[in-house]
Order: structure tokens, then C-alpha cells, then sequence
């Protein structure tokens, strides 16, 4: 694993007891705040739901006034009607006055039949026995047709529309085809007048069709049947079912007939008997997709009935859907759509159809609930960034109070350890020293043996001398204040010196130093007495951590455009926990305590500082059981001329 020095330190260790100090003392007011902001927004949500219901409550009761009073519009016109004075049907409604279980008289809406019409007397049979006698007697058609053509000239709708009929059969029979033609033609005009128990308008074109059929003019015929078609589905004339199925039959309904007028007659017949058995009311319905409703009261003239589109009746309601920015949705008794705005969605309001004595269950919800989910969810956020900022803050302050004491305690520890060791290594060469120098001033050493015991003294002199100074250029380092002497150098021939001072002072296993380097020098600019201090402390650290008699090798090689100087060892390498602790100072990996290595711990910092003061970088790959690789990475300097 490769791994680059990082600059942020962590913790070498927490006490428990400060943990659990800190966490008692920290963690019960960031609990207690934290179940305090749950209550407050758990209040404010219930709070803001309940504001919202009262809303919504407000606007169903405000549409269900509305409805009522628009039904009460009808009721009040239903009175118009039968007095005789009523104001023109709403668009979409259509009024009948029913007589005797029929249809006396319809307004607004014409509707292509009803379910019982009431029967209009014709013209009396025996007005046209003699001319019958003639033509069904006597065969003199010409005759029959003379005399019919009489009757049809008189003044009496009845007879002259029975007249007409009875005309143009005469004229048939004679063969005489555009005169009985004309003859239905002028039939035709006379509207609904009863004749033969039919709408004389629907007769003629009856006839028609069949006449013109017979003389073979089929597009003539078809244009006659769109014609009768149109008529029956526009309502022309009064008619009931069984009239408008048998006429139906011979007619071409528009391909795209109106809907709402042919859906609102089947809801009339189905509606029929609550009309007739019922004093009055009100009542709404869901018919083939469409909705009606209807009023109705039996008055001594008759039972009077409006019924018509339910968007008539809620089209006034929508200005005030939008104001009160709510959608609402009606329903029948059995729970079937009767109108809606838009679908309800989320949280609403129910007027059932028993509370409100309408004929329809008012269900009603905001129209945009995000808006109040918004709003709702910014001021939570304002309340729960508020308290958040707070539990922040705490911990903030918790953990750089606890950072700073755990540091503090931390530095003491490592401070405590690093004079114990600086004491030990200090008391190895000094005994030697003091050992020797007794020695000395006893003069029990014999003459030969001087030039060792002065030999020895001289290297543990400087031992020493070279810990003492090894501390001072740390403290300078650590304060800034250690002053470098760039210079052009060969990175090649410093590691070399390096490795050759190593050597002399090393004993037994010098030679397991080995050096890898191409012929290049590497020039660099820089200090050449802090980098061998740098690449020395690597070095020790090689071999203190590293087992006797195994390589350790040192490479000068370019790395991506920047000089390598790496030292690997074969050791027992570094964990990745450890790997960013190691290059702060005083901190002593597992490994120490494991191979019982002595040190003050202070090397890699030194090494780190040294290298990033040249504007260089300090790697480490490290797996543990396979030993550890430190490079030291430095831009390139050219050769100077």
C-alpha cells in the first residue's frame, strides 16, 4: 500500500476514562436538546395539519353552500314553470312539466325522447270516409286524390295533416312519384302535429325515404335519412322511446350525435318513477360516464322536473376553487364520480350527502398540497437547522475541548517517553565514557591497551556528541528557525557518502547496505548536511527494524520527472493504521515494542520536515511481513554550465 505523509494528525490514543467523561458530560445535553427539537417539530406538524383540516373543512362547507344555493335556483324556477311564468332553463337543463304520467310541455335541453309523452288528439276518422270510399271502394284514385287535396287545403292543422298523409299514399298508388314527393314535403312542415300516432315531421320523412328508395334515388334517400336522423337527435318534436326506436330504424343518426342530450333521456327514463312516487327532492347520478341532476315537486298543476348537466350546476364553482385553492370531487350515494376538478389527492375533507342535504358527498383537498408540504418542510427546516446549529456547536466546542486536552495529555505522554529514551540512549555511551575514564585514573591499564581504551572513548564521545546534536537540529527544524545552504549537489554521489560514513560506523553487517544507481550524478539543489541527515535517519530506521544480515537496498532512480531516493528494508513493516502516525514526532510504531528497538522517535518527523522544506515529498509503502519502502521525492536540477 502506498501511502503519502498527510499533514493532519489524529490521536495517538484516548484515555477511557476522558472518553467516558467527555461523552457524560457532552452527550446528555446533546440528547436532552435532541429529544427537545423532536417534540417541537413533532408539535409543529400536528399543529400544521390541524390548520390545514380546518382550511379544508372551511371550503367544503363553502362549496356545499354553493351547491344548495344553486339547487335552489332550480327549485325556485320549478315554481316559475308551473305558474307559467318561468325564465329561460339554464344551458344544459332541461324542464318538463309532467301531466297523468306523460309529458305535457318540455323547455330548455330538448331531448331525442321521454319515457311516456302524453297523446294529442288528431283529426276525427270520419272526416275522410267518403274520400276513402273512393279510393279503397271504388278504386277511382284520381278521385280520392281530388278529394284529399280539398281536405288539405282546410284551416285545421289535424285534418290537413291526416289529409296530407292520405295524399300522398293515393298519389303513390297512382305512381304519380314527385307529386306524393311534394305532398310529404308539405306534411313535413306541419312540425309535431299528431297524425297517424306519429310527429307529422317524422312521418313525411318516413315517407320519403321510402318513396325515394323506391324510384331508386338511394343518395337522395340517404340525404333524407341524415336528415330524419338529426331531427330525432336534436328533439325536435315530442316523442316517446318506442317512436324514436322506430324511427331510428330508417334514419342515419349523426356519427357524433350530442352525447350529453342522448345520455341525459336514458337518465330520464331511469329517473321517471322516483318522479311519479315521490312529492320532491333532489338526486344526482353518474350515467355512461356523465353526471346529472336533478329537482323536482309535484304541484297541483302537475309534477314539475329540471334535470340536467351537473357542470351546469358546479360551474359557478370554480372561481371559487380557485381562491379557495382547493380540488374537489362530488360523489352519489353509492360512491360513483359524479364531477370533479381535479383528482383529490392527499389529505381532505368529507361533506357527506346526509350532513349537507345535498344529493352529492363533497370530498375536498388542496389543490397544490405541496405548497403546504413546502412550507411546512421550510420551517421544519428552519427549526431543525436551528437546532442542528445548536447540537453543532455543542459538539463543536466538545470535541476541540476534548481534542485539546486529549492532545495535551497525549504530548505529555510522548514527552514522558521521549526523556525516558533520550535518558537511555543518553546513559549507554556515558557509562562507556565514565567506565573507561576510571580505568584511566586508576592506572591499571596497561600501556598496550591505551590506544583502544582511547579509541573507544573517542567514538562514544562522538556518540554522543552526535544524539546532542541530532536534538538540536530537531528543535530548530520544529521552531522554523533551521537555515539550509542550497547548493548544487549529486544526489548519486551524497547517497554514496552517506552510505560510506554508515558503513565505517557500523559493526558486523555493514556490508548488507547496497546501493542501486545508474551512472547519472541526479543533480539537486540542495543542503548536502540535511539531506545526509535525512537519508541517515532513514538508513538507521532500515536497520533497527530489519532483521540481522537481510539487504537493504538504496536506489537513486527518477520517479515521474522528480529524483527518487528510496530506502527499502526487509522488515517487519509498517500496519496501515500506523502509517500516518509514524511520521509525527516523538511516535514509536508497534514494531519498536516488538523488536524491543530503542529510539527517541523523533527521525521520520526529521526526515519529513528535511525533505518538504526542499520542496520534495516523503513516501511510504508498507505491508506488514514484507518490510517497508521510504522514497524521498525531489525536483530535478539541471547541470549548471
Amino acid at each position: 500500500m502506498s501511502y503519502k505523509k498527510m499533514t493532519l494528525s489524529g490521536f495517538v490514543g484516548i484515555p477511557v476514562k476522558l472518553l467516558a467523561q467527555f461523552l457524560a458530560l457532552a452527550g446528555i445535553p446533546l440528547v436532552a436538546l435532541g429529544v427537545l427539537g423532536w417534540h417541537l417539530l413533532d408539535q409543529d406538524r400536528a399543529i400544521e395539519n390541524q390548520r390545514l383540516k380546518d382550511r379544508l373543512d372551511s371550503a367544503a362547507g363553502q362549496l356545499a353552500r354553493e351547491l344548495d344555493r344553486g339547487l335552489a335556483g332550480w327549485e325556485s324556477q320549478l315554481l316559475a314553470a308551473d305558474s307559467g311564468h318561468a325564465a329561460p332553463a339554464p344551458s344544459g337543463v332541461a324542464t318538463l312539466v309532467i301531466v297523468s304520467r306523460g309529458v305535457a310541455q318540455r323547455d330548455g335541453v330538448r331531448l331525442p325522447y321521454y319515457p311516456h309523452v302524453l297523446p294529442k288528439r288528431e283529426a276525427p276518422s270520419d272526416v275522410f270516409a267518403a274520400s276513402e270510399k273512393l279510393e279503397f271502394r271504388e278504386r277511382d284514385l284520381a278521385g280520392a286524390a281530388a278529394s284529399y287535396r280539398k281536405l288539405a287545403s282546410t284551416d285545421t292543422r289535424g285534418v290537413r295533416a291526416a289529409a296530407l298523409l292520405r295524399l300522398g299514399r293515393c298519389l303513390r298508388s297512382q305512381r304519380q312519384f314527385e307529386s306524393a314527393l311534394a305532398a310529404y314535403t308539405e306534411l313535413e312542415a306541419m312540425s309535431d302535429t299528431p297524425v297517424a300516432g306519429a310527429p307529422a315531421e317524422l312521418l313525411a320523412r318516413h315517407e320519403r325515404i321510402v318513396l325515394l328508395a323506391l324510384t331508386g334515388a338511394r343518395e337522395a334517400a340517404q340525404r333524407e335519412a341524415a336528415t330524419l336522423g338529426l331531427a330525432l337527435s336534436q328533439g325536435r318534436v315530442l316523442i316517446d322511446r318506442a317512436t324514436f326506436d322506430f324511427y331510428s330504424q330508417e334514419a342515419l343518426l349523426p356519427g357524433q350525435p350530442d352525447r350529453t342530450s342522448v345520455q341525459l333521456a336514458e337518465t330520464v327514463e331511469e329517473w321517471w318513477p322516483m318522479w311519479l312516487e315521490q312529492p320532491g327532492g333532489r338526486a344526482a347520478r353518474n350515467s355512461g360516464g356523465l353526471a346529472f341532476a336533478t329537482v323536482w315537486r309535484r304541484t297541483p298543476g302537475g309534477t314539475v322536473v329540471m334535470a340536467g348537466s351537473m357542470e351546469t350546476l358546479v360551474r359557478p364553482l370554480s372561481a371559487l376553487l380557485r381562491n379557495l385553492g382547493v380540488d374537489a370531487v362530488l360523489e352519489d350515494a353509492t360512491g360513483g364520480r359524479l364531477w370533479e376538478s381535479q383528482p383529490v389527492i392527499g389529505q381532505g375533507a368529507i361533506r357527506s350527502l346526509r350532513e349537507t342535504g345535498l344529493p352529492c358527498t363533497i370530498r375536498v383537498a388542496a389543490s397544490d398540497p405541496g405548497t403546504a408540504t413546502r412550507v411546512f418542510a421550510a420551517r421544519r427546516r428552519l427549526l431543525g437547522g436551528g437546532f442542528v446549529l445548536m447540537v453543532l456547536v455543542i459538539a463543536a466546542a466538545g470535541y476541540f475541548v476534548f481534542r485539546a486536552v486529549n492532545r495535551e495529555l497525549t504530548v505529555a505522554s510522548l514527552q514522558s517517553e521521549f526523556v525516558a529514551a533520550v535518558s537511555h540512549e543518553f546513559r549507554s555511551p556515558l557509562t562507556a565514557m565514565r567506565h573507561l575514564t576510571e580505568m584511566l585514573e586508576e592506572g591499571t591499564v596497561e600501556q598496550e591497551r591505551l590506544p583502544k581504551y582511547y579509541l573507544a572513548l573517542g567514538k562514544e564521545t562522538r556518540r554522543l556528541q552526535g544524539m546532542v546534536e541530532n536534538l538540536l537540529d530537531f528543535g530548530r527544524i520544529e521552531a522554523g528557525k533551521q537555515v539550509y545552504h542550497l547548493e548544487e549537489t549529486s544526489a548519486t554521489d551524497l547517497v554514496r557518502r552517506v552510505v560510506d560514513d554508515f558503513r565505517e560506523g557500523a559493526s558486523g553487517d555493514a556490508d548488507r547496505v547496497q546501493v542501486e544507481s545508474t551512472t547519472d550524478r541526479f543533480p539537486l539543489r540542495a543542503d548536502p548536511h540535511a539531506m545526509a541527515l535525512a537519508l541517515r535517519n532513514l538508513l538507521d530506521n532500515a536497520v533497527k527494524y530489519s532483521p540481522a544480515r537481510s539487504p537493504i537496498t538504496i536506489r537513486v532512480e527518477p520517479i515521474n520527472g522528480l529524483t527518487g531516493i528510496s530506502v527499502e528494508d526487509r522488515g517487519l513493516g509498517i500496519p496501515s493504521e500506523e502509517q500516518q502516525e509514524v511520521f509525527r514526532k516523538f511516535v514509536r510504531g508497534t514494531s519498536a515494542k516488538t523488536l524491543n528497538v530503542k529510539g527517541t522517535g523523533i527521525g521520520l518527523a526529521m526526515a519529513d520536515h528535511i525533505v518538504r522544506a526542499h520542496g520534495g515529498l516523503l513516501e511510504l509503502d508498507s505491508r506488514p511481513g514484507c518490510g517497508s519502502k521510504f522514497t524521498i521525492l525531489l525536483p530535478v536540477r539541471p547541470d549548471q554550465p
